[in-house]
């Protein structure tokens, strides 16, 4: 999860009005393992992770977005 966070270029920022403190993480883990991880601000610029799991369908289409940043 932390590789994922620490290394991912684009987060992806709800939108949704009640949902604006979260963001979502798409990237590989240390492995290669496509993960999504989603995350809370809270104070202090600090993060607390709720989800973490390996890519589900519904996000591949941001995992795909986000990893031609890489090939840059």
């Amino acid at each position: 999860m932390r590789h994922v966070v620490e290394t991912c270029r684009s987060p992806l920022y709800s939108d949704d009005e009640d949902r604006a403190d979260m963001v979502l993480f798409v990237g590989s883990d240390a492995h290669g393992v496509p993960l999504e991880v989603v995350g809370i601000e809270i104070a202090d610029d600090h993060l607390l992770i709720i989800h973490a799991m390996r890519l589900r369908a519904s996000n591949r289409d941001e995992y795909e977005r986000v990893m031609r940043w890489y090939e840059r």
